[in-house]
């Protein structure tokens, strides 16, 4: 691919910690006219940054990494700097307490880094900079009905309202999001108030999306694969409705299968969300009301897409095949909901995350 096409977009990817090479942190670039793409970029020594956030001006990239520290396996806070598509010097910003976070999120006014680490269901937030870390600790006081999977609370995302004045975090051991004010002192120590999903739920990631005058929570339940909408007034949250990512007649045990990621189309009328193990991505159309109308499940060439994100332009597709260890383009004909390959998968380390430095 010529890399001076008009059409050249940039994708930051994440991958698997204990990669071969160390080289977690890559640069996709790729032909939003053709689906054409490849590997430009691989930074080494980065390990453990599977989950990252670019900042508004596109100008820093919001990580983590793993250190060994004695004997214990902990994490640090990191920025990378960003210029002319390519990933720069990395600066260190927090020490974490916890284990390598499995989600970062940056406020909606730039200013605080937040992070949530799946197993010992920390969440912490700190500034921009790396200062003032403030820590949390989901409690383990209501764990769900899946044994193989709920034994204690496990923090899985960190994300906010569009006013910033509250943070949520997602509990997929507990099935409840929690929300703190996060801004006052004391805020992270016990919510302002809790959503709780259906038992077996698990809940793992969630957006907040106006719809007119109307603002409504959009969740992807990892355990019973499955999109939830709630309408939220500013105090208290009703729930729309709940939908199967899975298409009708599946065969497949709970177990077998689980949500992943859940995005949403420039435009926000269409949502999209990912199955590792039916291997498929689902989609919807969003009502008025917040409602989701099933438009049908895609199926994919590779296993265990646990990522995807539409290129800017939307006409393609770049899933991250976790297991088949490759990322894969695909067109994308939204009026059909269809997913077509294009090119031969690209090999990459258990690619977990994308990002496009172009909005």
């Amino acid at each position: 691919m010529n890399a001076m096409l008009a059409a050249a977009v940039t994708c930051f990817v994440g991958c698997d910690a204990r990669s071969p090479g160390g080289d977690a942190l890559k640069v996709l670039e790729c032909d939003a006219e053709t689906g054409a793409a490849r590997i430009v970029q691989s930074v080494d020594g980065c390990e453990g940054t599977t989950y990252f956030q670019l900042s508004a001006d596109r100008r820093s990239l919001y990580s983590f990494v793993a250190d060994l520290r004695g004997c214990r396996r902990l994490s640090a806070a990191v920025r990378f700097d960003v210029a002319g598509g390519r990933l720069g010097k990395m600066t260190r910003l927090a020490e974490l307490p916890c284990e390598t976070p499995c989600h970062v999120a940056l406020s909606p006014d730039g200013g605080s880094l937040s992070f949530a680490a799946y197993l010992s269901g920390t969440y912490a937030v700190c500034a921009a900079d790396g200062s003032g870390l403030r820590v949390g600790v989901l409690p383990d006081d209501a764990p769900g009905p899946r044994a193989d999977r709920q034994q204690k609370a496990y923090a899985h995302q960190t994300f906010y309202t569009p006013d910033g004045a509250l943070m949520g975090v997602c509990d997929l051991g507990c099935d409840r999001i929690n929300f703190y004010r996060w801004r006052e002192a004391g805020g992270l120590l016990s919510p302002a108030l809790s959503l709780k999903a259906d038992p077996g739920d698990g809940p793992r990631h969630a957006f907040f999306s106006r719809l007119g005058d109307a603002l409504v929570l959009f969740v992807v339940n990892e355990l019973s694969s499955t999109v939830a909408s709630f309408a939220f007034d500013g105090a208290a949250f009703a729930k729309i409705g709940k939908w199967s990512t899975l298409p009708a007649g599946c065969a497949l045990k709970p177990s077998e299968t689980k949500a992943a990621a859940l995005k949403a189309t420039a435009d926000g009328k269409m949502l999209m969300a990912s199955n590792r193990g039916h291997d498929s991505i689902a989609f919807f159309a969003v009502g008025a009301d917040g409602a989701l109308a099933p438009k049908g499940v895609a199926r994919l060439r590779g296993s265990f897409p646990r990522d995807f994100e539409l290129m800017p332009g939307e006409r393609f597709m770049v899933v991250g095949h976790k297991t088949s260890n490759e990322i894969q383009v695909y067109s994308f004909d939204r009026a059909a909901c269809a997913l077509a390959p294009v090119g031969e998968p690209i090999p990459c380390w258990r690619p977990l995350c994308f990002k496009f430095a172009e909005r």
